[in-house]
């Protein structure tokens, strides 16, 4: 029988081995978020005159174009997340939804001037983590990429040259084509959270440990109110969230194959309705008794 800390070290074994799942973003997603102006306004520049973009706008453009995501790190143990020698530190920051993710990058650990640091303290572990972090969201979304490729970030102007380009070719476009899907605007996320607790069916001790469970889940994948699940996709993020969370919990035994397509059955009744994500709840707890 494994111990929780082999149980951990096989976790982070598995992590640096690409043995999750993946996160993945949508073409047109990536483009828009690089072409974006928001961001133009908040460009600083270092003492060489280089452009770069503060964590704090960073990580807000994320959550207003992404709001499920957030940045997380590959730890070398529990907890520490510095990996290398002297001279070749680094860290290795990520994107995750809280249950799929990306790779993770390799960010050097450096001070202001960018030089490798010899010696770290905790200042230099902090900095540098948010710098990775603020790497990894333009990486792996596009907010801020341009400015690694050394262009221009877009005006409101060009943007909305840009936009009525597209417009006008949308219309030019074949009558075969088929229209992207829209996101229902009548979407309802916080009551479908409390239709979801109200029903338990993961079957805690009560809807109030389901509240609480959900809640606790929502900070977990940056959302950390009901108020903020706007998107069907939100919604999907953190209920399977919860269940992987619930299944860890129960010390419940499965592949990570079958997780995997549970999980990935789970979200999908999540994107139909509240109804279906019950009834898919219900039926994942009753095979796992």
């Amino acid at each position: 029988m494994s111990t929780p800390d082999t149980h951990s070290q096989a976790l982070l074994a598995d992590r640096m081995n690409g043995n999750f799942a993946a996160l993945e973003i949508s073409g047109e997603a990536f483009a828009a978020a690089y072409d974006t102006p928001d961001i133009g306004p908040h460009i600083e520049k270092d003492y060489k005159g280089l452009s770069y973009l503060s964590w704090p706008f960073a990580y807000r453009y994320l959550k207003q174009h992404f709001p499920s995501l957030y940045v997380a790190f590959e730890e070398k143990t529990l907890g520490e997340v510095v990996f290398g020698t002297p001279g070749a530190y680094y860290v290795r920051p990520y994107l995750t939804d809280g249950c799929r993710r990306t790779v993770a990058l390799v960010f050097p650990i450096m001070d202001r001037k960018h030089n490798a640091i010899k010696e770290l303290d905790g200042r230099a572990i902090s900095d540098n983590c948010q710098r990775g972090a603020v790497k990894a969201i333009a990486t792996f979304t596009g907010l801020g990429l341009r400015l690694y490729a050394g262009e221009d970030i877009p005006t409101e102007e060009s943007n909305g040259n840009t936009q009525r380009a597209k417009a006008s070719s949308a219309k030019k476009a074949p009558a075969t084509e088929k229209p992207a899907i829209q996101a229902s605007s009548t979407f309802d996320g916080k009551q479908s959270l409390v239709d979801f607790c109200q029903a338990n069916p993961l079957k805690y001790e009560d809807s109030k440990a389901c509240q609480m469970a959900v809640k606790n889940t929502l900070e977990s994948v940056g959302l950390n109110t009901g108020a903020n699940v706007k998107r069907p996709e939100d919604f999907a993020n953190t209920i399977t969230t919860l269940v992987a969370a619930w299944t860890k919990d129960k010390g419940v035994k499965v592949t990570k194959a079958e997780m995997t397509s549970q999980l990935d059955a789970i979200r999908a009744a999540c994107l139909s309705s509240t109804t279906e994500t019950i009834a898919a709840c219900e039926k994942f707890h009753a095979a796992k008794k």
